[in-house]
């Protein structure tokens, strides 16, 4: 097995706010079809509230807020050789702690799906799939590198697609889609475009190896040659 590392190509961040006389926070907010600011940050950039949710009473009722943030990290067969993903993690740099927050990686679709699209829209936070988590659950969000292990269906979409779409979400009321409480006001920030501390995707893979029988054995059945694994053959007689 071997590893590498791929930072995020394409980074951002989309604010939904709702206001009225009654927030119904699922069709209002977590559910909306579209935000109502979206970033696209190409330079360093800190947004504090990259990853929030608040639900309060204002002038016109009430008003509830979600943010969301989506990264595109692209191009990983060139990354691995071609080799086969078989297990990664991605560490999201903060820019301050926030202890008793929630969050998780689920599915994306925006950035035109494959990242043929490089600008954030508001119509796209909605481009998620919820159904399809893509690593476990952190209760806390400490300061510098939050470390999130990969779901297999992740690791499949990876090897299927050649590119890892997410987008990081709040836990507890976003995620889970339980209603928060007037008063609720939670926050987490994230550094964007940090040259030193990028966002990382990191990958184990197994290498594809020499693609040829050699002496009538297959080559799926070549594990080494003399004494070289089948990984680290370029060539053998001059056949590469």
């Amino acid at each position: 097995m071997a590893n590498v590392t791929v930072d995020a190509s394409l980074e951002g961040a989309i604010y939904k706010s709702a206001v009225a006389s009654l927030i119904l926070w699922t069709a209002d907010v977590r559910n909306a079809s579209s935000g109502t600011i979206s970033s696209t940050y190409g330079s360093p950039q800190t947004n504090a509230a990259a990853l929030r949710v608040q639900l309060q009473s204002s002038r016109s009722g009430y008003q509830g807020i979600c943010s969301r943030t989506y990264l595109f990290f692209d191009d990983l067969d060139t990354a691995t050789g071609g080799g086969t993903i078989t297990s990664a993690t991605l560490k999201v740099y903060a820019s301050a702690a926030q202890f008793a927050f929630h969050s998780i990686l689920v599915e994306g679709t925006a950035w035109g799906d494959d990242g043929s699209t490089t600008t954030l829209s508001n119509s796209d936070y909605s481009e998620l799939d919820f159904g399809n988590a893509y690593s476990n659950e952190l209760s806390t969000w400490g300061s510098g590198y939050n470390t999130y292990t990969l779901t297999a269906g992740a690791i499949n979409d990876m090897n299927s697609n050649n590119y890892l779409n997410t987008v990081l979400v709040e836990g507890e009321y976003d995620y889970d889609n339980t209603n928060p409480s007037i008063g609720t006001q939670i926050s987490a920030g994230i550094s964007f475009k940090n040259a030193s501390n990028p966002h990382e995707l990191i990958l184990t893979y197994s290498a594809p190896g020499y693609g040829h029988d050699i002496n009538g054995v297959d080559s799926a059945d070549i594990v080494s040659v003399n004494g070289v694994a089948a990984a680290d053959i370029a060539s053998f007689n001059g056949v590469s």
